[in-house]
């Protein structure tokens, strides 16, 4: 005679925790993709700010002496209006000035930041509801 083995009912138990796997691993990818993007939107907001800031050279002293220079009040005021017509106006901004490169060369640098609301992590155990991104750009001056 055959032995019949006595566990036919684990497949039954294992499939609710297979599933359960799939859902968060699932969650997990849905909500590292957004950041993804997020995070790909705000290094191209970022890029196009430092552009934009450009503007707040001031010509006619590098015209005169050849000192670069810019009015800072203008080119925070510039990267907060790029922001605010950009894709992401939630961004903020951590920092707009002039800085030197690894070179010696002068670089505007812009360096915004981006609460990113999850969407699957706050159903999981923990306490992730939001993450933060933070991407600088930066544009070589007279390079």
């Amino acid at each position: 005679m055959l032995s019949v083995p006595r566990d036919r009912g684990t497949v039954l138990l294992m499939f609710p925790a297979a599933m359960l796997i799939v859902l968060v691993l699932g969650g997990m990818a849905i909500d590292v993709g957004l950041s993804q993007v997020r995070a790909r939107e705000l290094q191209s907001v970022a890029a196009s700010s430092a552009n934009d800031a450009l503007a707040s050279l001031d010509i006619v002293a590098l015209r005169n002496s050849g000192d670069i220079r810019f009015d800072q009040a203008r080119a925070q005021i510039i990267v907060a209006e790029s922001i605010a017509a950009g894709p992401l106006p939630s961004a903020t901004i951590d920092f707009v000035g002039v800085q030197p490169d690894a070179l010696g060369r002068a670089e505007f640098v812009v360096t915004l930041s981006l609460d990113v609301d999850l969407v699957i992590a706050p159903a999981l155990p923990g306490n992730l509801a939001t993450t933060r991104i933070t991407r600088t750009e930066s544009v070589t001056i007279l390079g």
